[in-house]
């Protein structure tokens, strides 16, 4: 007996009043995999909902570090900004300690060369001159010997003296344009050069002998000049 359209309406009227034979028409009809996708889209939906509450969490741990991270680049900042006021304000003052250290440094020089060219005999014709020159700054004396020849001590002043501050003055006093630069001063040759060194090593003692220049310290002359230039 053929199933025909009007049997298939009295089926569906039968369906929908028996719950319980939609549950089994389903059974029989519809694939396991088809019967367990709501529940798959449930569990998906659940996934999906816990991935999108990690990554809120995520984003919100970044947001985070992002804030402590600018946090910390500016309190960097501010203290590279400390440091670059406090390296010019140690800058100043070394500047003006060096000045201090320099003029005791020079005056001491002066005091200790008046001192030993008297001792020897020498005559002091006129007061202390601080040249500057090249940089540097020179104490001359102006002085007469025992045999009434007049001539100039001159002395370089150094905090801390070694071989090669020794041999750059010995050699600058022997320069062309440096006497010539002494000359339009008024500082004219012949001359006793002298070094003078607050803390002179070793080195300097050898350096002053090698190259014919008086050394000088706190104590008085150590090394006297080889003659005069």
């Amino acid at each position: 007996m053929p199933f025909t359209v009007s049997d298939f309406h009295d089926l569906v009227e039968l369906l929908e009043q028996n719950p319980s034979w939609r549950a089994e028409i389903r059974r029989l009809v519809l694939t396991d995999d088809i019967l367990r996708l709501p529940k798959t889209m449930e569990s998906l939906a659940a996934t999906v909902d816990q991935f999108a509450r990690s990554t809120e969490e995520r984003f919100r741990q970044v947001e985070k570090m992002l804030a402590d991270l600018a946090a910390s680049q500016q309190r960097t900042e501010q203290r590279v900004e400390e440091l670059a006021v406090m390296q010019q304000r140690t800058s100043t003052q070394v500047a003006r300690l060096e000045n201090i250290i320099g003029v005791t440094v020079e005056e001491e020089a002066a005091a200790v060369l008046r001192a030993v060219l008297e001792e020897k005999g020498y005559r002091i014709l006129a007061e202390t001159l601080y040249l500057r020159l090249n940089g540097d700054i020179d104490v001359a004396h102006q002085v007469e010997d025992p045999q009434g020849r007049r001539m100039w001590a001159v002395l370089e002043a150094k905090a801390r003296l070694g071989w090669q501050a020794v041999e750059a003055w010995a050699k600058r006093i022997r320069s062309e344009s440096f006497r010539d630069a002494l000359r339009r001063v008024g500082v004219e040759g012949p001359f006793l050069v002298y070094v003078y060194g607050m803390r002179a090593d070793l080195s300097a003692r050898k350096a002053a002998e090698k190259f014919g220049v008086g050394l000088l310290s706190s104590q008085g002359e150590i090394v006297p000049p080889a003659g005069e230039i």
